[in-house]
């Protein structure tokens, strides 16, 4: 599927190139501390920053499974 000016290829290159320099294991890491961040956060009263983190987790969780499927295609 392309946009108007037929560059979705290229966007999808360049997001790969970038996130195949980052270890799998990483975005698993990422997900675990932004749920520990999210934890202080919210015990320290910071009710709005803590939901905000704690949205990050199945985001980096799906990069990291995106990734490893994707990888395996390749």
């Amino acid at each position: 599927m392309a946009d108007h000016d037929g560059n979705i290829d290229q966007q999808g290159e360049a997001f790969f190139r970038v996130t195949d320099t980052v270890p799998e294991e990483t975005w698993y890491w990422l997900a675990v501390v932004s749920i520990g961040i999210s934890a202080v956060l919210r015990l320290t009263g910071k009710h709005q920053m803590s939901t905000f983190v704690g949205q990050w987790p199945p985001t980096f969780l799906l990069f990291g499974i995106y990734h490893r499927l994707v990888r395996n295609t390749r």
